[in-house]
């Protein structure tokens, strides 16, 4: 519970902060890869698990930081996540051996899965009332600021003092991010206080998404491999959901799924679309680059078109949810993500590229109004006590998502190129495969807006 009162703007601020230096460290350090592999003598592979780790750390620990919340406090954990992660990024400007960076790095998305889960579960039990979707719009604001800012500051730190000063620039500022918490903001939520931990589910789970993520990169490889890895994460993810369900203070109230309405449509909702639209820009980069001829600049101006939209419509978007219905908006959203990528799939050698930069702005809209009022769904259809859970499963859901699409990504490239990497002699190829799963995702997406309207019933508010 809430030991003492605190302004909420003042929790916002910390967690918009931090929220921002989460995104950006992904996107900045993808952004400058290659002279970090200069420097390190690191193999494209070895490059690879940099981002791998970051993710995997992130995956691993999404859950088990929403239940540290509830258990220990949210604000304690924010604080704890918060300061790995600025040490770890301090840390990281020093290493000169790729594994030892690849190791850290897990450890890096570790600590701002512990912020990111404690954080959302924050806004949603401090928020005044009435204001939730705004405070989670003004966060969702935040992430994608950072997504946007990741690359170009990289690339000019990288350029100008070179790629270890992304690390050591980052330390101090998100030190500023702590110390808002720390310092601003006295009070604490702390809903299951004397309640058990479960590691053994938070082992399992562990376990699962390890064996998911690892088996989706190594598909690239070897199938036999990857699929050993995947068939173990699945069998482990059905182990972990048969434990949940005997656990008497369980990682995650699996239960929660199939009797709150709202919080089982929601999330199933936000997996269809994060397993739908997170590769994307992978797509559209090669699309542009390979078939289209353009450069990496003008490629990544066109790119930045969606993030820019999604940066300035999400606030927007959550005084919407809180005006009209999340439930409503959210599922206006999601339609209009299908339509973008059905309308993507249209894509071919020739197409005016008026066509992919309106693609960008409708889906970059769809986004802004789905994903900060689901959340606000999600959260709001829960007790305090489940808050941490719902806000974990918030960011799980998120990388599975993401996860999933890159497995169903490699696997359609496997089939329509082989081994054959992307060229200028591999086009066709490469848009059959860019059209079959552009049209999978929209149906997808489009059939999700059963899930958003299936909320309604019983609940017109």
């Amino acid at each position: 519970m809430r030991q003492e009162q605190t302004s909420p703007r003042r929790l916002l601020l910390a967690v918009c902060v931090a929220q921002f230096f989460l995104p950006f460290m992904l996107a900045g350090v993808n952004a400058v890869l290659p002279p970090i592999g200069a420097d390190l003598d690191a193999s494209a592979r070895e490059l690879g698990l940099v981002g791998t780790l970051y993710a995997l750390g992130l995956a691993v620990f999404q859950l088990a930081a929403g239940r540290m919340g509830d258990v220990w406090g949210r604000r304690r954990i924010f604080l704890w996540g918060m300061g790995i992660f600025t040490v770890m990024g301090a840390v990281l400007g020093f290493v000169t051996d790729i594994g030892l960076m690849i190791g850290l790095r897990f450890i890096h998305g570790a600590g701002a899965a512990m912020f990111n889960a404690s954080g959302l579960a924050l806004l949603a039990a401090a928020a005044p009332p009435g204001m939730r979707g705004r405070y989670l719009g003004l966060s969702g604001a935040a992430v994608y600021a950072g997504i946007a800012c990741g690359p170009p500051v990289a690339g000019f730190l990288a350029g100008t003092l070179g790629w270890r000063w992304l690390f050591w620039g980052n330390a101090p500022a998100c030190l500023t991010a702590w110390a808002l918490m720390a310092f601003t903001v006295r009070a604490e939520w702390r809903e299951s206080k004397g309640e058990p931990f479960d590691w053994g589910g938070c082992l399992v789970y562990g376990i699962a998404m390890t064996a998911l993520t690892l088996g989706g990169t190594s598909l690239r490889d070897s199938n036999l491999i990857g699929g050993l890895l995947l068939g173990t994460g699945l069998a482990a993810m059905i182990g972990y959901v048969l434990l949940e369900l005997r656990t008497r203070y369980p990682l995650l109230n699996v239960r929660l799924l199939v009797s709150n309405r709202l919080f089982g449509l929601s999330s199933l909702a936000a997996f269809i679309n994060y397993t739908s639209f997170f590769g994307m820009l992978f797509f559209f980069s090669i699309y542009l680059q390979v078939v289209r001829g353009l450069s990496v600049e003008t490629t990544g101006l066109i790119l930045s078109l969606g993030t820019a939209v999604q940066a300035a419509t999400t606030p927007w978007a959550g005084r919407m949810a809180d005006r009209h219905g999340a439930e409503r908006i959210s599922a206006v959203g999601i339609g209009l993500c299908g339509a973008a990528l059905v309308a993507a799939a249209f894509l071919g050698r020739d197409t005016p590229l008026w066509h992919l930069m309106a693609t960008q702005i409708i889906l970059g809209l769809g986004v802004s109004l789905f994903a900060i009022p689901n959340t606000n769904v999600i959260l709001g259809s829960v007790e305090n006590r489940y808050l941490g859970q719902a806000s974990g499963l918030v960011g799980a859901v998120r990388t599975g998502g993401g996860l999933v699409n890159g497995i169903i990504i490699t696997m359609t490239l496997g089939i329509f190129l082989g081994h054959e990497p992307v060229t200028t002699a591999t086009i066709e190829p490469f848009l059959e495969s860019m059209h079959t799963d552009l049209t999978l995702f929209g149906i997808l997406n489009l059939l999700a807006i059963g899930c958003a309207l299936g909320r309604l019933r019983g609940n017109p508010h």
